[in-house]
């Protein structure tokens, strides 16, 4: 049985932060007289002094001092667990598992993350970089909550059970280092491609962006994009999102190759895929809608 009270360790927490009874009293909207009861109260409670009082402001003893920072934790976990209660008895999920694409923008990842923080603080976003057929897997036993993919291609919609959401159309370009051979030339031809390395994100080869781009004799298969673009210092080309490249430490260093049998950038869609039957929670519905908010502002 506890012989103290959380009021009790909260005025002697607010006292010491504060340094005076007066103000802890103020800052927790008690009375003094009621902040000095509980104080006392919990060092008789303890067996020991927590403040010394003989000077015209309380001073921590070293005992007090001691036990400042396990009073803390103690608060700070109680408010949480109460947060939680709150949360559940409003019927907020405690967590949500999102997997999501190599090529999902990270501004998008921190645009969600902070909206859905600051108006569900106690929902828990778990962030699963994975490919597109894991990712499916995972929405159907229920290991994610929402999956962010690439889409598969025309004409091609998820397996059944899911529900989509286009969230739009990333540009993607020919990139290699400004270096190379091939950011040397005014422009590359589909020979110039084929000649030299080609290096491919393993996520790629998932859909039809990865296979309809075997260009090279030579492609070896990345799972990661950051190796890519560090790789390419030693030579070769890529195919990568635009925003990848323009928002990495290798910006200065790799460059948009110039090709002469494109026009334009190519474009590539990301989906929001979650189950048909599931009953999307509040915080799910409202992440999902930070999405669509977040993909607007780049793709438009």
């Amino acid at each position: 049985m506890l012989r103290f009270s959380f009021e009790q360790l909260a005025s002697f927490v607010a006292v010491a932060e504060k340094g005076s009874f007066s103000k802890a009293a103020l800052s927790l909207g008690k009375d003094r007289s009621t902040l000095h009861q509980h104080v006392g109260n919990l060092e008789i409670d303890l067996g020991i002094t927590l403040f010394d009082r003989s000077g015209k402001f309380p001073k921590i003893t070293f005992e007090g001092n001691s036990l400042l920072t396990q009073a803390r934790h103690i608060l700070y976990h109680a408010q949480v667990l109460q947060n939680s209660g709150d949360s559940l008895a409003e019927g907020l999920e405690e967590s949500l598992t999102i997997y999501h694409d190599i090529s999902l923008p990270i501004s998008v990842i921190e645009q969600v993350q902070l909206a859905v923080h600051q108006q569900y603080p106690q929902t828990q976003l778990h962030w699963i970089h994975r490919g597109r057929a894991e990712s499916m897997d995972a929405l159907a036993e229920q290991h994610a909550d929402i999956a962010i993919v690439l889409s598969k291609g025309s004409g091609v919609l998820p397996s059944k059970g899911l529900t989509f959401t286009n969230l739009g159309y990333l540009p993607f370009s020919f990139f290699a280092h400004k270096d190379s051979v091939l950011a040397q030339q005014t422009s590359c031809n589909l020979e110039d491609l084929e000649k030299q390395q080609q290096y491919t994100a393993e996520n790629y080869l998932e859909v039809e962006l990865g296979n309809n781009t075997k260009i090279s004799g030579r492609i070896a298969t990345i799972s990661n994009i950051d190796i890519i673009l560090s790789l390419l210092k030693q030579g070769g080309w890529a195919l990568l999102p635009n925003h990848f490249v323009s928002s990495s430490s290798y910006v200065d260093a790799i460059c948009k190759l110039n090709i002469n049998f494109m026009t334009n950038d190519g474009r590539w869609s990301l989906i929001l895929l979650t189950r048909n039957h599931q009953s999307t929670g509040t915080v799910q519905r409202y992440a999902i809608e930070q999405f669509k908010a977040a993909f607007k502002v780049i793709t438009q």
